[in-house]
Protein backbone atom coordinates (compact mmCIF):
# COMPACT_ATOMS: atom_id res chain seq x y z
CA UNK A 1 0.00 0.00 0.00
CA UNK A 2 1.81 3.23 -1.36
CA UNK A 3 2.47 6.07 1.54
CA UNK A 4 1.96 3.25 4.26
CA UNK A 5 4.76 3.72 7.15
CA UNK A 6 5.24 1.74 10.24
CA UNK A 7 6.75 3.20 13.30
CA UNK A 8 7.50 0.82 16.17
CA UNK A 9 7.95 2.43 19.62
CA UNK A 10 10.62 0.20 21.21
CA UNK A 11 12.05 2.46 23.80
CA UNK A 12 10.64 0.35 26.73
CA UNK A 13 13.20 -1.09 29.62
CA UNK A 14 10.72 -4.55 29.83
CA UNK A 15 11.18 -3.81 33.85
CA UNK A 16 8.57 -6.22 34.56
CA UNK A 17 10.78 -8.90 32.76
CA UNK A 18 13.39 -8.84 35.06
CA UNK A 19 15.94 -10.94 35.78
CA UNK A 20 16.05 -12.03 31.82
CA UNK A 21 15.24 -8.21 30.68
CA UNK A 22 17.77 -6.05 30.87
CA UNK A 23 19.25 -2.67 30.64
CA UNK A 24 20.75 -3.45 27.53
CA UNK A 25 18.92 -6.16 26.14
CA UNK A 26 15.43 -5.37 27.37
CA UNK A 27 12.23 -7.29 26.76
CA UNK A 28 11.20 -6.32 22.92
CA UNK A 29 15.04 -7.47 22.16
CA UNK A 30 14.39 -10.83 23.56
CA UNK A 31 13.24 -13.85 21.81
CA UNK A 32 9.73 -15.07 24.12
CA UNK A 33 7.46 -16.38 22.18
CA UNK A 34 8.90 -16.93 18.41
CA UNK A 35 11.93 -17.80 16.55
CA UNK A 36 13.11 -14.12 16.50
CA UNK A 37 12.90 -11.08 18.86
CA UNK A 38 9.73 -9.40 19.65
CA UNK A 39 10.85 -6.10 17.35
CA UNK A 40 12.11 -8.51 14.37
CA UNK A 41 8.52 -10.15 14.43
CA UNK A 42 6.69 -6.67 15.03
CA UNK A 43 8.45 -5.33 11.69
CA UNK A 44 8.14 -8.67 9.79
CA UNK A 45 4.14 -8.89 10.23
CA UNK A 46 3.58 -5.88 8.69
CA UNK A 47 6.61 -6.04 5.88
CA UNK A 48 4.20 -6.72 3.48
CA UNK A 49 2.04 -3.16 4.07
CA UNK A 50 5.07 -1.34 4.49
CA UNK A 51 8.47 -2.89 3.12
CA UNK A 52 11.72 -1.99 5.17
CA UNK A 53 12.26 1.35 3.45
CA UNK A 54 9.22 2.65 4.83
CA UNK A 55 9.59 1.38 8.77
CA UNK A 56 10.87 2.98 11.35
CA UNK A 57 12.13 1.87 14.94
CA UNK A 58 11.66 4.95 17.73
CA UNK A 59 14.21 3.74 20.86
CA UNK A 60 16.34 5.07 23.65
CA UNK A 61 19.94 6.03 21.86
CA UNK A 62 21.46 3.68 24.12
CA UNK A 63 19.42 0.86 22.84
CA UNK A 64 20.52 1.56 19.05
CA UNK A 65 23.66 -0.58 18.80
CA UNK A 66 21.94 -3.54 20.58
CA UNK A 67 19.17 -3.35 18.50
CA UNK A 68 22.00 -3.15 15.52
CA UNK A 69 23.51 -6.35 17.12
CA UNK A 70 20.60 -8.47 16.87
CA UNK A 71 20.46 -8.00 13.34
CA UNK A 72 17.59 -5.66 12.62
CA UNK A 73 19.46 -2.73 10.27
CA UNK A 74 17.07 -2.25 7.41
CA UNK A 75 14.71 0.00 9.45
CA UNK A 76 15.68 3.72 10.30
CA UNK A 77 16.34 3.60 14.04
CA UNK A 78 15.86 7.29 16.26
CA UNK A 79 17.20 7.03 19.21
CA UNK A 80 15.83 9.18 22.05
CA UNK A 81 17.80 11.14 24.61
CA UNK A 82 15.50 10.82 27.35
CA UNK A 83 12.32 8.53 27.35
CA UNK A 84 9.64 11.21 27.75
CA UNK A 85 6.49 8.94 26.82
CA UNK A 86 4.87 7.94 23.34
CA UNK A 87 3.99 11.64 22.43
CA UNK A 88 6.98 13.05 21.56
CA UNK A 89 8.41 10.12 20.39
CA UNK A 90 4.98 9.74 17.74
CA UNK A 91 5.78 13.56 16.93
CA UNK A 92 9.39 13.10 16.21
CA UNK A 93 8.93 10.13 13.76
CA UNK A 94 5.59 12.10 12.05
CA UNK A 95 7.23 14.93 11.66
CA UNK A 96 10.54 13.43 10.15
CA UNK A 97 8.50 10.92 7.71
CA UNK A 98 5.92 14.29 6.62
CA UNK A 99 9.35 15.68 5.19
CA UNK A 100 9.83 13.70 2.56
CA UNK A 101 6.22 12.03 1.97
CA UNK A 102 3.38 15.20 2.81
CA UNK A 103 0.52 12.46 2.43
CA UNK A 104 1.94 9.59 4.76
CA UNK A 105 0.17 7.43 6.60
CA UNK A 106 1.59 5.91 9.52
CA UNK A 107 0.85 3.19 11.59
CA UNK A 108 2.21 3.21 15.26
CA UNK A 109 2.63 -0.22 17.07
CA UNK A 110 4.05 -1.41 20.28
CA UNK A 111 7.34 -3.75 19.79
CA UNK A 112 6.26 -6.09 22.46
CA UNK A 113 2.67 -7.18 21.11
CA UNK A 114 2.10 -11.49 20.34
CA UNK A 115 -0.32 -11.53 17.47
CA UNK A 116 -1.85 -15.43 15.98
CA UNK A 117 -3.33 -14.21 13.29
CA UNK A 118 -1.36 -11.88 11.36
CA UNK A 119 -3.43 -11.61 7.94
CA UNK A 120 -6.48 -10.68 10.03
CA UNK A 121 -3.91 -8.13 12.09
CA UNK A 122 -3.09 -6.75 8.39
CA UNK A 123 -6.47 -6.35 6.91
CA UNK A 124 -7.67 -4.46 10.52
CA UNK A 125 -3.82 -1.92 9.98
CA UNK A 126 -5.66 -1.64 6.05
CA UNK A 127 -9.35 -0.60 7.71
CA UNK A 128 -7.14 1.77 9.36
CA UNK A 129 -5.45 3.55 6.76
CA UNK A 130 -8.58 3.88 5.05
CA UNK A 131 -10.27 5.41 7.57
CA UNK A 132 -6.91 7.74 8.08
CA UNK A 133 -7.03 9.02 4.69
CA UNK A 134 -10.98 10.30 5.84
CA UNK A 135 -9.29 12.20 8.46
CA UNK A 136 -9.68 10.11 11.57
CA UNK A 137 -7.43 9.20 14.01
CA UNK A 138 -7.81 5.78 14.19
CA UNK A 139 -6.58 3.43 16.96
CA UNK A 140 -7.59 -0.74 17.11
CA UNK A 141 -9.26 -1.66 20.46
CA UNK A 142 -8.82 -5.46 21.57
CA UNK A 143 -12.02 -7.15 21.85
CA UNK A 144 -11.49 -8.34 25.69
CA UNK A 145 -12.05 -12.17 26.71
CA UNK A 146 -11.45 -11.42 29.94
CA UNK A 147 -11.71 -8.44 32.84
CA UNK A 148 -8.42 -7.38 32.66
CA UNK A 149 -7.31 -4.75 35.11
CA UNK A 150 -3.54 -4.46 33.63
CA UNK A 151 -5.24 -2.44 30.49
CA UNK A 152 -6.89 0.92 30.03
CA UNK A 153 -10.16 0.59 28.18
CA UNK A 154 -11.81 2.39 25.05
CA UNK A 155 -15.82 2.71 25.06
CA UNK A 156 -17.19 2.38 20.88
CA UNK A 157 -19.69 4.99 19.94
CA UNK A 158 -21.90 4.73 16.89
CA UNK A 159 -21.68 2.32 13.73
CA UNK A 160 -19.17 4.00 11.08
CA UNK A 161 -20.04 3.00 7.38
CA UNK A 162 -18.85 1.55 5.05
CA UNK A 163 -15.97 -0.45 6.88
CA UNK A 164 -14.94 -3.60 5.96
CA UNK A 165 -13.74 -4.53 9.94
CA UNK A 166 -16.78 -3.32 12.11
CA UNK A 167 -15.52 0.33 13.48
CA UNK A 168 -16.96 2.81 15.55
CA UNK A 169 -16.75 6.86 17.13
CA UNK A 170 -14.88 6.57 20.00
CA UNK A 171 -16.80 7.92 22.86
CA UNK A 172 -14.33 7.76 25.69
CA UNK A 173 -11.17 6.46 26.56
CA UNK A 174 -10.93 4.78 30.10
CA UNK A 175 -7.96 4.62 32.62
CA UNK A 176 -7.31 0.86 34.02
CA UNK A 177 -10.42 0.01 35.82
CA UNK A 178 -10.58 -2.43 39.25
CA UNK A 179 -11.83 -5.68 38.69
CA UNK A 180 -15.48 -5.09 39.43
CA UNK A 181 -15.69 -2.07 37.22
CA UNK A 182 -13.60 -4.43 34.35
CA UNK A 183 -16.13 -7.10 34.45
CA UNK A 184 -18.69 -4.60 34.08
CA UNK A 185 -16.90 -3.08 30.87
CA UNK A 186 -16.90 -6.51 29.26
CA UNK A 187 -20.16 -7.67 29.86
CA UNK A 188 -21.50 -4.76 28.37
CA UNK A 189 -20.23 -5.52 24.93
CA UNK A 190 -19.08 -2.02 24.17
CA UNK A 191 -15.91 -1.76 25.48
CA UNK A 192 -12.44 -3.03 23.98
CA UNK A 193 -8.96 -2.82 25.32
CA UNK A 194 -6.37 -0.11 24.88
CA UNK A 195 -3.95 -1.76 23.02
CA UNK A 196 -2.00 1.60 21.88
CA UNK A 197 -1.75 0.37 17.94
CA UNK A 198 -2.98 3.86 16.00
CA UNK A 199 -3.33 4.70 12.27
CA UNK A 200 -3.39 8.12 10.96
CA UNK A 201 -2.37 10.86 8.55
CA UNK A 202 1.18 12.40 9.47
CA UNK A 203 -0.45 15.82 8.62
CA UNK A 204 -3.92 14.63 10.73
CA UNK A 205 -1.57 13.88 13.60
CA UNK A 206 1.08 16.93 13.52
CA UNK A 207 -2.33 19.56 13.22
CA UNK A 208 -3.70 17.61 16.51
CA UNK A 209 -0.48 17.57 18.20
CA UNK A 210 -0.44 21.70 17.01
CA UNK A 211 -3.91 21.95 18.75
CA UNK A 212 -4.01 20.02 22.33
CA UNK A 213 0.16 20.36 22.58
CA UNK A 214 0.59 23.81 21.35
CA UNK A 215 4.24 23.59 23.52
CA UNK A 216 5.18 20.15 22.00
CA UNK A 217 4.61 21.80 18.78
CA UNK A 218 6.22 24.89 18.90
CA UNK A 219 9.55 22.81 19.68
CA UNK A 220 8.95 20.28 16.86
CA UNK A 221 8.37 23.44 14.33
CA UNK A 222 12.09 24.79 15.51
CA UNK A 223 13.98 21.71 15.53
CA UNK A 224 12.31 20.62 12.17
CA UNK A 225 13.35 23.96 11.15
CA UNK A 226 16.81 23.40 11.85
CA UNK A 227 17.05 20.56 10.32
CA UNK A 228 15.31 18.20 12.49
CA UNK A 229 17.60 15.01 12.76
CA UNK A 230 20.06 16.11 10.22
CA UNK A 231 20.79 19.06 12.28
CA UNK A 232 22.71 16.22 14.49
CA UNK A 233 22.50 15.11 17.85
CA UNK A 234 23.19 18.27 19.96
CA UNK A 235 20.23 19.57 18.72
CA UNK A 236 17.71 16.55 18.64
CA UNK A 237 19.01 16.51 22.63
CA UNK A 238 18.01 20.44 22.95
CA UNK A 239 14.66 19.58 21.52
CA UNK A 240 13.76 16.35 24.11
CA UNK A 241 14.96 18.40 27.05
CA UNK A 242 12.63 21.17 26.84
CA UNK A 243 9.83 19.05 25.60
CA UNK A 244 7.11 17.77 28.27
CA UNK A 245 6.69 13.89 29.38
CA UNK A 246 3.40 12.64 28.13
CA UNK A 247 1.25 10.41 26.46
CA UNK A 248 -0.44 10.59 23.08
CA UNK A 249 -3.49 9.14 24.53
CA UNK A 250 -3.65 11.72 27.85
CA UNK A 251 -2.15 14.51 25.03
CA UNK A 252 -3.96 14.05 22.19
CA UNK A 253 -6.18 11.08 22.13
CA UNK A 254 -8.42 11.75 24.72
CA UNK A 255 -9.25 15.22 23.68
CA UNK A 256 -9.81 14.99 19.80
CA UNK A 257 -13.05 14.93 17.98
CA UNK A 258 -12.87 12.89 15.07
CA UNK A 259 -11.34 9.61 16.57
CA UNK A 260 -12.36 5.71 15.40
CA UNK A 261 -11.85 2.67 17.37
CA UNK A 262 -11.17 -0.81 14.66
CA UNK A 263 -12.58 -3.82 16.45
CA UNK A 264 -8.89 -6.18 16.86
CA UNK A 265 -9.92 -9.71 16.43
CA UNK A 266 -6.90 -10.92 15.85
CA UNK A 267 -5.38 -12.87 18.55
CA UNK A 268 -3.94 -10.42 20.84
CA UNK A 269 -1.61 -10.40 23.78
CA UNK A 270 0.46 -7.86 25.96
CA UNK A 271 3.71 -9.52 27.02
CA UNK A 272 3.94 -7.16 29.81
CA UNK A 273 4.85 -9.17 32.44
CA UNK A 274 5.79 -12.79 33.57
CA UNK A 275 2.02 -13.58 34.23
CA UNK A 276 1.24 -13.38 30.59
CA UNK A 277 4.18 -15.70 29.76
CA UNK A 278 2.30 -18.27 31.24
CA UNK A 279 -0.78 -18.33 28.24
CA UNK A 280 2.09 -19.36 25.98
CA UNK A 281 2.96 -22.67 28.04
CA UNK A 282 1.27 -25.72 28.95
CA UNK A 283 -0.03 -26.30 32.71
CA UNK A 284 0.63 -29.56 34.66
CA UNK A 285 -2.27 -31.20 36.65
CA UNK A 286 -1.51 -28.98 39.72
CA UNK A 287 -1.79 -25.64 37.39
CA UNK A 288 1.95 -25.45 37.27
CA UNK A 289 4.16 -23.76 34.31
CA UNK A 290 7.24 -25.17 34.14
CA UNK A 291 10.05 -23.13 31.69
CA UNK A 292 13.27 -24.62 30.62
CA UNK A 293 15.14 -26.88 33.69
CA UNK A 294 12.76 -26.80 36.30
CA UNK A 295 10.57 -29.23 38.65
CA UNK A 296 7.91 -28.70 40.76
CA UNK A 297 6.87 -30.90 43.81
CA UNK A 298 3.45 -30.77 46.26
CA UNK A 299 3.21 -27.16 44.49
CA UNK A 300 0.03 -25.44 42.71
CA UNK A 301 -0.55 -22.91 40.43
CA UNK A 302 3.24 -21.32 40.12
CA UNK A 303 5.25 -20.24 37.25
CA UNK A 304 9.21 -21.55 37.17
CA UNK A 305 11.37 -20.06 34.84
CA UNK A 306 14.84 -20.60 34.09
CA UNK A 307 17.46 -19.98 31.54
CA UNK A 308 20.11 -22.59 32.95
CA UNK A 309 20.83 -24.52 35.91
CA UNK A 310 17.75 -26.39 37.75
CA UNK A 311 15.18 -24.85 39.68
CA UNK A 312 13.01 -26.75 41.97
CA UNK A 313 9.79 -25.53 43.86
CA UNK A 314 8.76 -27.32 46.78
CA UNK A 315 5.24 -26.69 49.25
CA UNK A 316 4.71 -23.84 46.95
CA UNK A 317 1.46 -22.06 45.77
CA UNK A 318 1.04 -19.12 44.08
CA UNK A 319 4.85 -17.56 43.13
CA UNK A 320 6.76 -17.15 40.39
CA UNK A 321 10.17 -18.21 39.99
CA UNK A 322 12.33 -16.90 37.46
CA UNK A 323 16.26 -17.40 36.49
CA UNK A 324 18.15 -15.94 34.24
CA UNK A 325 22.08 -14.31 33.67
CA UNK A 326 23.31 -14.80 37.43
CA UNK A 327 19.86 -13.98 38.74
CA UNK A 328 16.92 -14.80 40.63
CA UNK A 329 13.62 -13.16 41.55
CA UNK A 330 10.83 -14.95 43.50
CA UNK A 331 7.98 -13.37 44.20
CA UNK A 332 3.87 -13.64 44.99
CA UNK A 333 1.40 -13.72 41.72
CA UNK A 334 -0.03 -10.97 43.79
CA UNK A 335 2.84 -8.47 43.18
CA UNK A 336 4.15 -9.47 39.18
CA UNK A 337 3.26 -6.00 38.30
CA UNK A 338 5.74 -4.53 40.99
CA UNK A 339 9.26 -6.31 39.87
CA UNK A 340 10.75 -3.00 38.92
CA UNK A 341 10.86 -2.40 42.52
CA UNK A 342 13.56 -4.64 42.68
CA UNK A 343 15.51 -2.71 39.75
CA UNK A 344 15.11 0.43 41.77
CA UNK A 345 16.56 -1.04 44.96
CA UNK A 346 19.15 -2.54 42.90
CA UNK A 347 20.07 0.90 41.58
CA UNK A 348 20.84 1.67 44.82
CA UNK A 349 23.67 -0.52 45.59
CA UNK A 350 27.10 -0.43 44.20
CA UNK A 351 26.66 -4.14 43.67
CA UNK A 352 23.72 -4.29 42.02
CA UNK A 353 23.56 -1.80 38.91
CA UNK A 354 25.58 -5.26 37.27
CA UNK A 355 22.50 -7.15 37.58
CA UNK A 356 19.94 -3.89 36.18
Amino acid sequence: MENLYAVVLAGGRGERFWPKSRSNMPKQLLTLTGQSSMLAETLNRVGSLAPVERQWVVTGEDLVKSIEKIGIVGPRLIGEPAGKNTAPAIAVAAAEIAREDPEAVMMVLPSDHFINDVPRFRQTLEQGAVLARRGYLATIGIAPDRPETGYGYIERGEMLPNCEIPCFAVKSFREKPNQITAAKFVKSGYFYWNGGIYVWKTKTILEQIKKHLPQLHRKLEVWQKAGGLSAGPEKFAKFYREVEKISIDYGVMEKAEKVAVIKGDFGWDDLGSWEAVERFYPRDRRQNVLVGNCLAIESQNNLVYSDDGMVAALGLKDIIIVQSQGAVLVCHRSKVQEVRKVIEELSKQANGKKFI
